[in-house]
């Protein structure tokens, strides 16, 4: 028998596959073909125990069995030629069913003939030019095959090339266009080679049938492609191919045309495939509360889960559960997943359940363990540590946890962070950091309204009423509780609204860890130091008689006196000034400098630069301080606060570099502060000057223990060992 033969049966199977149409769009997906010859099924004599096949599988075997026409027998003593062509093509292609189905054919044929051991080359022909086509075609040399018949064919007009030859060249080379044109996406190439090469499209080639299946669902036919997934599964009986012809329509088909395929199942050889779908609904529900998976799926994949050994199944339950508001369930799945070394995600999943059932303190300790893992893992911890620190009255923390929320919450950037902070502060009466914090959470988000009223609130607590009526003016449209804050039929004592749960103004102070202040802070607007004491002066005194003595106490009723001489005016100004209100303080200063004699007009000229840097006009400030004669030591005064404004603005700014200039420039007129020495600190720290920081820190830190001298030291160790790794 030839391979001409064989390939002639292929092609009468394969025939019909030109109903579809020239690109498919034509006629259903045929039938199975019924068999034209009958005879080499006797030849074989099946195993009577084995169930016959289906005659779509029946067709397919007897492609590869019809016999050669019957020649003359051959002389006695003669030893017969078989023809081996196909076998050795089949043995080449690995089509293991196909070939022993043609091996039991030629053995019926011929008792007497023996398989050849080498069935990877081409039976010898006697013709040494036609072997070593046929082994370049082997080799998968086609284009080299195709040059020799050329070359021969030139050499020798007489010459005929085998047209077995010719089909599998043909077939092999179609094979090639199909696949290339399926990797470039190429859609309507593939139907038109599939089209035009039926022989392609068998048992075995199953990975053809499979990329028009992919080209019809991909050019908008998903029926044709369920039809090409249905004739493997009617027709070729190869179990992985059946199995992975339904993980290929599981990628490609929508559930709805899943079922008819499911259905041709044979002896429970899709439970995979059920296992995926269950996986997909599950899944669907784990990331869309609003859906939900049946009791079987779930069983299903809790099955799964517990007879294996990876993590995946367990954190798929695990967010199921969470979005469905079950914590408890939802905890023991994700430690089961950590467990089996689930990662970040499982770590993810856990810190969130866990906060789901406020075990905040747990959460965080574990959430800190994963900070480093990638985003999700940050958002889920700056949630719970965000719940932790906001619980009421404030929790009993250690240090170190404060100091971990605080650096994660500065580095993020993280506004609800900041403003828990605040509020954490403020609960355990640190009101200075809570000011700081709250003002930090605004500067980094300037919408975010709990940390205004935590702001509104620390100014009433102060008497600051002008920081709080500023804070009014700017919310009293956008937050209702923000705008009653002077509301005089308002309730009293105010109600610490910060979210949506109210807590009482005064509540009792819980021994919490000190708060450490942001690492960058919010744009300075105020002076940090207090202005020089306050003066009083009488204006029927003498210049050279007056005394001076400071006002210790801010003026119980909030007003200033209306005097209208030059020392009444200074003395309001000093007033307001204390009460900040920079604004009228500056006014009243200008009135003294009219008005006054000389040593009123340079105190005022002092007062109003000391107004202006309230205001955080640092340029008016420098000129009012210009414009007045100055004792020595004022001046110096001054001109240390006029640096220090430039130095936060420097800061704010990120010009670190500058901001350390300013500083040298400063250490002429006064020491360094401990907020300032911090920020120079930080100002190395984000110069990448590590070694300068840490000494910077480590001194701070041997002089009074200051925790955000600490938080320096381990923002330092982090990144350096970060940086090591």
């Amino acid at each position: 028998m030839h391979v001409k033969s064989v390939l002639i049966a292929v092609a009468a199977s394969s025939a019909a596959f030109y109903g579809l149409g020239r690109y498919g769009h034509g006629l259903p997906w045929p039938e199975a073909p019924v068999p034209a010859v009958q005879q080499a099924q006797a030849e074989t004599h099946p195993d009577p125990a084995q169930p016959a096949p289906p005659a779509a599988e029946q067709a397919e075997t007897e492609l590869a069995q019809v016999p050669a026409a019957p020649g003359r027998p051959a002389a006695p003593g003669q030893q017969q030629r078989v023809d081996e062509t196909a076998l050795r093509y089949f043995a080449s292609q690995g089509d293991t069913r196909r070939y022993e189905a043609e091996l039991a054919r030629l053995r019926a044929l011929y008792p007497e003939w023996k398989p050849p051991t080498d069935l990877t080359s081409p039976q010898p022909t006697g013709d040494p030019e036609l072997e070593r086509i046929w082994k370049l075609f082997a080799e998968g040399k086609f284009g080299e095959a195709r040059a020799a018949i050329a070359q021969r064919s030139s050499a020798d007009p007489n010459w005929q090339v085998p047209a077995d030859l010719i089909a599998q060249l043909d077939r092999a080379e179609a094979g090639q266009r199909l696949v290339n044109a399926s990797n470039a996406k190429q859609w309507e190439q593939v139907i038109r080679i599939g089209t035009e090469t039926p022989a392609l499209l068998t048992c075995a080639n199953v990975d053809a049938l499979w990329r028009v299946a992919e080209a019809f669902a991909q050019t908008g036919a998903p029926e044709r492609a369920r039809d090409a997934y249905s004739y493997v599964l009617t027709n070729c009986t190869n179990p992985a191919e059946r199995v992975g012809t339904m993980q290929k329509a599981l990628a490609t088909l929508s559930e709805a045309q899943l079922g008819p395929l499911l259905a041709q199942e044979r002896q429970s050889e899709f439970s995979g495939i059920r296992d995926e779908i269950a996986r997909r609904h599950v899944g669907k529900a784990a990331d869309d509360p609003t859906l939900t998976a049946t009791p079987d799926e779930l069983r299903r994949i809790e099955a799964l889960a517990n007879a294996a050994t990876t993590p995946d199944d367990p954190i798929l339950l695990g967010f199921y559960f969470f979005r469905h508001n079950d914590a408890a369930k939802a905890v023991t799945w994700f430690q089961t997943a950590l467990a089996r070394n689930g990662g970040a995600k499982a770590a993810e999943g856990a810190v969130l359940a866990l906060g789901a059932q406020q075990k905040y303190q747990e959460a965080e300790t574990l959430g800190a363990q994963w900070l480093e893992a990638g985003p999700a893992n940050r958002k889920a911890y700056l949630d719970v540590a965000t719940a932790l620190i906001a619980q009421e009255p404030a929790p009993r923390l250690e240090r170190a946890v404060i100091e971990r929320i605080a650096r994660t919450v500065g580095v993020d950037r993280y506004a609800p962070g900041g403003a828990a902070l605040g509020w954490y502060a403020y609960n355990s009466g640190q009101i200075a950091p809570a000011e700081t914090w709250f003002e930090t959470a605004l500067a980094w988000d300037r919408n975010y309204e709990p940390a205004a009223y935590g702001l509104a609130l620390v100014h009433q607590r102060l008497r600051d009423q002008a920081g709080l009526r500023a804070i009014i003016a700017e919310w009293r449209n956008r937050s209702p509780r923000i705008a009653d804050l002077l509301n005089p039929n308002r309730r009293h004592p105010p109600a610490l609204e910060r979210e949506t749960r109210p807590l009482p103004e005064t509540l009792p102070i819980a021994r919490t860890a000190p708060i450490p202040e942001p690492a960058e802070r919010a744009p300075r607007r105020i002076v940090r130091a207090e202005p020089a004491p306050t003066m009083r002066y009488d204006d029927d005194i003498p210049a050279a008689a007056v005394t001076r003595r400071p006002v210790v106490e801010r003026p119980r009723s909030g007003s200033c006196g209306s005097g209208t001489g030059g020392a009444a005016a200074l003395q309001r100004g000093w007033c307001l000034l204390n009460l900040k209100r920079p604004a009228a303080a500056a006014e009243a200063f200008d009135a003294a400098q009219r008005s006054g004699n000389a040593q009123v007009a340079a105190d005022a000229a002092a007062g109003k630069a000391y107004a202006k840097l309230q205001q955080g006009l640092a340029g008016e400030a420098s000129a009012a301080a210009a414009s007045a004669n100055l004792p020595p030591a004022r001046r110096k005064e001054l001109q240390s606060l006029l640096l220090s404004e430039r130095f936060y603005a420097q800061y704010d700014a990120k010009d670190y570099n500058g901001a350390l200039i300013t500083l040298g420039e400063r250490a002429r007129y006064a020491s360094e502060s401990t907020d300032l020495m911090l920020m120079r600190g930080w100002s190395y720290f984000n110069l990448g000057r590590f070694d300068d920081a840490a000494q910077v820190f480590q001194a701070l830190y041997r002089a009074n223990g200051s925790p955000q001298a600490m938080s320096g030291l381990t923002a330092i160790r982090d990144i350096t060992q970060r940086n090591r790794y």
